[in-house]
């Protein structure tokens, strides 16, 4: 049986060199397959871009003109939001577009599989009725700092009260290991709701290396041909939590990180 290795957070931002992205996603994908003792798997990179970011597209329409990414050859598949990447030693990577949208509780919503891009700012309920009726795949991550009072009181009834579509909360490769993680996880098992977790790589150079590192791995078969209606199948129709993988993150990077990115939010304005 083969191994489908996934991380389901991922940007790819201006500051990234293509190659280097793609190639430290293999370099950590097969440090994982060695530490999980997986011999036989194939690589998953789930985007979650930003409003008025398109990287998919981007890198999709490198496939129309035989462009290559340094190694790696882009073809396409039967799914319109699924590629495949193809290094010169035939080593694969599935890119599957998808969406990180900010409702207005200020909370995030990452749409796996979703190509549209929605407007930022409708109300969570409404978003994540969008997400399901476009067959996409509803993710609430972790966040530093989103899960607290009001915030956290709405992703609890979202997870305890949802009867309506699947939903998914997502750990993040940004949490430090000091930081334990939420009691919502388990409460969120406990009524079926599975973790899907991500590297969530950020907006800054050293963070290239960091796609591939964190997420979780569904030992089964896909369809390479249709790999998201594949994915999309395996994901909706599990009823027990997935084996997750990842290192989290350090004290000194997650200090520097984080003023980094204050200083980020602070010039966009």
């Amino acid at each position: 049986m083969q191994s489908i290795i996934i991380d389901a957070h991922i940007h790819i931002h201006e500051c990234y060199n293509l190659g280097s992205f793609f190639n430290s996603a293999k370099a950590n994908f097969i440090e994982k397959a060695k530490q999980n003792n997986i011999a036989d798997f194939l690589s998953v990179l789930c985007l979650t871009e930003s409003h008025n970011v398109n990287q998919f597209a981007k890198i999709s329409s490198f496939s129309k003109r035989k462009k290559k990414i340094g190694d790696w050859e882009i073809t396409e598949s039967k799914n319109q939001n699924s590629i495949i990447l193809i290094d010169k030693n035939n080593f694969k990577i599935i890119l599957i577009a998808g969406r990180q949208i900010v409702t207005k509780e200020k909370l995030e919503v990452l749409a796996l599989g979703l190509i549209d891009d929605p407007n930022d700012g409708e109300k969570i309920d409404k978003i994540l009725k969008y997400v399901n009726e476009k067959g996409s795949i509803s993710v609430i991550p972790w966040g530093v700092g989103k899960w607290f009072g009001n915030r956290k009181q709405i992703v609890e009834k979202l997870v305890l009260q949802n009867n309506t579509f699947p939903l998914y909360l997502g750990d993040n490769g940004n949490r430090p290991f000091f930081w334990r993680q939420p009691n919502i996880f388990s409460i969120a098992l406990r009524k079926g709701v599975l973790n899907i977790p991500g590297s969530d790589p950020l907006p800054f150079i050293h963070e290239v290396k960091k796609p591939g590192s964190f997420g979780f791995i569904i030992n089964d078969n896909i369809d390479i041909e249709k790999p998201f209606d594949s994915i999309y199948k395996k994901i909706t129709d599990s009823k027990t939590q997935f084996k997750t993988f990842g290192k989290l993150e350090g004290v000194y990077n997650f200090i520097k990180n984080q003023i980094s990115m204050q200083i980020v939010k602070r010039n966009r304005k």
